[in-house]
């Protein structure tokens, strides 16, 4: 029974590790994550209109101007993406983390961010000189960007991450994409553990039926099969007698004298 143990523990453990590994990796795969792969097969690409991703995509990532797709609102690019490449729609969308950040938050069910993340230079205020506002500006952006607590609620309140209860997709609180585990998702698991369940309960069963029912036959030789079943149920809780398995040879040591050796001595 240890062995059945640690083999059930085994397949429980392996089967587990695959079940893991098959939601999460349903639930992370995304449809095109290198941007390589997008240039190659010639897809479309989308970005914010009047913003400088425009410049990046073609100079630093050498993307074709003809497909490139301007889009003015979240809305469109939830249009173009959910088209798909085959209906005239777009690959991925390219814009500044906060602005996908945003767009994740309304439509968080469906869409992810993935890929590497590009550098481009910072934004910036621009002031007439001697402006009065710019000791107050940079003082505010200080107070801001120094407290992490409200840098974290302000996180928390207007990019709120997928899956989140801030989500404002409807289709979140309907059914959502993700795998979710069910009873059916763990049938192998049962199916695993019944099957070696009953194979040892059927083994223990014959070692014990093997092992009594030549002692009962030969008892009781005139009793009815049913009647030898119900007492072998009897003493199926009973602790095993050892005298009640008369076929098994028993060896006694026995220590016999041992006569003294005759003297022999010499004659006169």
């Amino acid at each position: 029974m240890i062995i059945w143990f640690f083999v059930v523990l085994i397949l429980t453990q392996s089967y587990t590790a695959s079940l893991a590994s098959m939601l999460t990796v349903q639930r992370l795969q995304p449809t095109f994550v290198d941007v390589k792969e997008i240039k190659k097969n010639g897809y479309f690409v989308g970005y914010q209109n009047n913003s400088y991703v425009e410049g990046l995509l073609i100079k630093q990532l050498t993307f074709d101007r003809s497909k490139l797709k301007p889009f003015n609102t979240y809305d469109d690019y939830h249009e173009a993406l959910s088209k798909g490449i085959q209906n005239g729609g777009i690959a991925a969308v390219f814009d500044e983390i906060p602005y996908i950040k945003l767009f994740l938050a309304k439509y968080c069910s469906r869409y992810t961010m993935v890929g590497p993340t590009y550098k481009s230079d910072g934004f910036g205020f621009a002031f007439p000189l001697g402006s009065p506002l710019v000791p107050y500006i940079s003082r505010a952006i200080l107070n801001v960007t120094q407290d992490t607590d409200k840098l974290g609620a302000i996180e928390r309140t207007y990019f709120s991450s997928r899956g989140s209860t801030n989500c404002e997709d409807p289709s979140t609180s309907i059914s959502s994409n993700s795998p979710s585990l069910t009873l059916h998702s763990f049938g192998g698991l049962f199916i695993i553990t019944g099957t070696v369940s009953l194979i040892s309960l059927l083994v223990c069963f014959f070692k014990f039926f093997g092992s009594h029912w030549p002692t009962l036959s030969n008892s009781n030789p005139e009793s009815s099969f049913w009647s030898k079943l119900i007492e072998m149920a009897k003493y199926f809780d009973q602790k095993e007698d050892p005298s009640s398995h008369p076929n098994i040879e028993r060896h006694k040591s026995r220590v016999h004298a041992i006569s003294s050796p005759d003297i022999i001595e010499p004659s006169t």
